[in-house]
């Protein structure tokens, strides 16, 4: 076994095996993959081995589709067979909700080229003769999805990495990680030790424990998964074509053939979660004991949807573990606070996306960034609130529901509240309907009767339209306060600090104290990190605030660039001030009757900033917000919030101050042509695409000047549009495709009901030569295409009068 290896791969599962594999394809021989017992022996021996395209995600479907190439080219390159089969797979709908979820879907599949279609029960009949459609309304076809032999597939793959150098290492356990003084990672095993560059956790059930080994604890606890194969069915021994796959969401079964027979598989209600507190390291390649009684309901569903199965016995139940995460989907990418330590874990569909997370991943850790922006499984998308009990009461929630209908506004009760402002109990007592961002509760908006408050999950206008539309005319009108505590808040101090963060954005900093300047970091292609605003204090202390479900991502590249040499200093504040926000026409009436200052629009400029006592709790103030009005974010020591607050209702009954929510804020800024992180901001475009290319100073040095000088000279193949669509119910979200005539030609980055200007609006990226006012185009809504024409942005207050005011 090597002493030394540029990357050690723990964990000989499809995932593991499929990250070794293209490490050493794309170029890195000293890659070495440690493995406990045998290849396969975790959860990939048990898998059904179903391959899809079909994902919740634009950007996971995008795994799918890499793994299906890869999966059937792999016989040609290794010589070992993958038992890959193209069978097509159906899902199905037998209420409306789901079909207007396959509609969101089939758009999105066509937004990547994918051969969908619709199909109607006859169809579908004749797709899979032994299907009973009763109750059905319709479903989706992929003709080119099929099925895999995991162990021969993570084999075919294993003798891939060992032809391009790769060193696998069987029945050798992981005992210890150490980080050397250098940097340097020293992996411990019984067999010896290897000393690394780059840790890579695949350890699928004992990911946990790998984790531990590290300082780190991660979410993911493994639930026993049952299938069945059928005793021989001559129906399906006579065929000549393979059945499809077939998914009934609705039933929470998914059934597809297996040689002569049928393999039923299901997410039952009680989902049997299995050595929660740490898998055993002698387990290996074990069923489980199989609870028929558990799944029975989930059996008579299969009879029901297959009546063949009613007269068929089971020739094996297969009961295994897999690992669940709290929403289903994995823990990728670099492994917050930790620096070239990576996870690859927590996978529920481990087959499915073994070859495209191998290539994707393979890829970001060898050039820093990925291909395509995986944050929907980027295991920084949790904070410390995900931890062991969190995961427990979430994945009893999120297992049985795994085939539930995905909704773009669904916020599920299991495992909260984790995180509240102060004020939380308040905005209870004012008819918050919460959401979960992050961890933290947040209201999406106030309702006047109990019922509301609960939002109903829809791909349609919901209950929560009336209120959001009034949040946002009160705003418009009046004056409203918005809770925004969840910010990100990072100080930045140091003799160093100026410097430094002058090469972290591609703005330059504010020259005074006081000034206040957003200031976008981009990673090395020149492509957005993160949106960020700064605050310069004094001469190098700078308040810097972002998005709160990027914390650790956001803060993970600070920490990542930080100089050795301690010259810069970075504190997180996050938990220690709150953030309330003001916004209205009558906001700087309210604030200066409030506070003790000059707030006027000579003593207090747009896009500054200033300390002031708002009643007796000494804040710093922000002239600057989300929502497009005059306003102020007061950031604030967060054990004063509550005074702070009924300071300031008390003060604003005046003025008629009410409380808004996100749905209203994220109606608003849509309005304002304000960019959003991982909407608009993503892996996938630059700011010279956008109407924030004026924060590109290309007069100073700053990461991911030469690729944006390089797009400069070439000029920009995409450009950020606002257009107004026509709808009835259903507004615009993003993946939605947008076409001109029969071609698409761009895709929606985000969309919503404009409230102040009443149209519905989508965001999105189309050439430039199109995303000129007047343009006509369609954007596509839960299947169907709407008329949309493109318009200047922003289109409320395009002047910005209101919020220079």
């Amino acid at each position: 076994m090597k002493t030394n290896a540029r990357a050690v791969v723990i964990g000989g599962g499809a995932i593991g095996v499929s990250i070794a594999y293209h490490l050493a394809k794309y170029g890195w021989k000293d890659v070495v993959l440690v493995e406990k017992h045998e290849l396969t022996s975790g959860s990939t021996w048990m898998a059904a081995g179903n391959v899809s395209f079909f994902h919740s995600s634009y950007y996971g479907t995008q795994v799918n589709m890499k793994s299906i190439e890869i999966f059937k080219n792999l016989e040609k390159e290794t010589g070992q067979s993958t038992g890959w089969h193209t069978t097509g797979s159906i899902r199905t709908a037998d209420n409306k909700d789901r079909m207007d979820e396959l509609g969101y879907f089939y758009s999105m599949s066509k937004c990547l080229g994918l051969d969908v279609d619709w199909v109607d029960t006859a169809k579908m009949k004749e797709l899979h003769p032994l299907m009973n459609t009763e109750g059905l309304l319709g479903g989706l076809y992929w003709p080119d999805d099929g099925d895999v032999d995991p162990n021969s597939m993570t084999q075919a793959m294993a003798a891939g990495a060992r032809k391009y150098g790769a060193e696998l290492n069987l029945h050798t356990l992981v005992t210890a990680i150490e980080q050397k003084p250098n940097g340097e990672w020293l992996v411990k095993t019984d067999k010896g030790d290897i000393t690394c560059e780059n840790v890579i956790n695949a350890a699928g059930l004992w990911a946990p424990e790998v984790a531990r080994m590290v300082g780190l604890e991660i979410p993911s606890i493994a639930i026993a998964h049952t299938h069945i194969l059928y005793e021989k069915i001559n129906a399906v021994e006579e065929r000549d074509v393979m059945l499809p796959l077939v998914r009934d969401p609705d039933r929470s079964i998914y059934l597809r053939q297996e040689m002569d027979s049928l393999i039923l598989g299901m997410y039952e209600k009680y989902g049997q979660q299995w050595k929660a507190t740490g898998v055993p390291w002698d387990y290996a390649q074990t069923e489980l004991n199989a609870d028929i009684d558990n799944i029975a309901e989930n059996i008579e569903h299969g009879i029901h949807r297959f009546p063949v199965l009613g007269d068929t016995g089971f020739k094996h139940v297969t009961a295994g573990p897999i690992t669940y995460t709290p929403n289903g989907d994995p823990l990728v990418g670099p492994a917050y606070p930790l620096k070239n330590f990576y996870h690859a874990c927590g996978y529920s569909f481990g087959i499915t996306q073994a070859g495209g997370i191998g290539h994707h991943l393979a890829g970001w850790i060898m050039n820093g960034e990925p291909e395509i922006d995986l944050w929907n499984m980027d295991s920084r998308r949790y904070g410390s609130y995900a931890n062991w009990a969190y995961n427990r009461e979430k994945i009893a929630d999120t297992y049985p529901r795994l085939y539930s209908i995905i909704y773009p506004n669904e916020w599920r009760d299991a495992a909260r509240p984790n995180k509240t402002s102060p004020i939380y109990e308040y905005q209870k007592q004012a008819g918050g309907a919460f959401a979960d961002y992050y961890g933290w509760e947040c209201p999406n908006y106030f309702a006047d009767n109990e019922e509301d408050t609960k939002e109903k999950p829809s791909w349609r206008r919901n209950n929560s339209f009336k209120y959001v539309d009034a949040e946002c005319k009160h705003v418009m009108n009046n004056v409203g306060l918005l809770d925004l505590t969840r910010f990100v808040k990072t100080r930045i101090s140091g003799p160093g600090a100026r410097a430094w963060l002058d090469k972290m954005t591609c703005q330059k900093l504010p020259a005074k104290d006081g000034g206040l300047a957003l200031s976008p970091m981009l990673d090395n292609d020149g492509k957005f990190k993160t949106d960020m605003t700064v605050s310069r204090t004094s001469e190098n202390d700078y308040f810097c605030v972002t998005a709160s479900v990027g914390k650790r991502h956001d803060q993970h590249w600070m920490i990542q660039n930080l100089p050795s040499d301690g010259s810069v200093i970075m504190e997180d504040l996050t938990y220690k001030m709150g953030c309330l926000v003001i916004a209205g026409p009558k906001s700087r009436d309210l604030l200066a009757k409030a506070s003790h200052g000059d707030v006027s629009n000579e003593g207090f400029k747009f896009s500054t900033t200033k300390e002031l006592y708002v009643g007796r709790v000494k804040c710093r103030v922000n002239r600057m917000n989300y929502v497009g009005e005059l306003g102020f974010e007061i950031f604030h020591p967060i054990d004063q919030q509550i005074p702070l607050f009924n300071h300031l209702m008390e003060i604003g009954k005046e003025f008629d101050l009410k409380m808004f929510g996100m749905h209203a804020m994220e109606s608003m800024r849509i309005e304002k042509g304000y960019l959003a992180w991982k909407c608009e901001m993503n892996r996938h475009h630059t700011p010279l695409e956008t109407n924030v290319a004026w924060t590109v100073k290309m007069d100073k040095d700053f990461i991911g000047k030469e690729a944006l000088q390089k797009q400069k000279e070439e000029g920009i193949k995409q450009k950020l549009a606002c257009m107004v669509v026509e709808v009835k119910d259903s507004d615009p979200y993003g993946y939605n495709g947008i076409y001109k005539g029969d071609e698409r030609v761009g895709i929606t980055s985000a969309g919503a009901y404009g409230h102040r200007v009443d149209k519905s609006i989508a965001l999105g990226y189309v050439s430039p030569e199109l995303a000129v006012p007047g343009t006509k185009l369609e954007v596509e809504i839960l299947g169907k295409k709407r008329p949309a024409e493109v318009v200047a942005m922003p289109l409320y207050d395009p002047k910005n009068e209101k919020t220079k005011a």
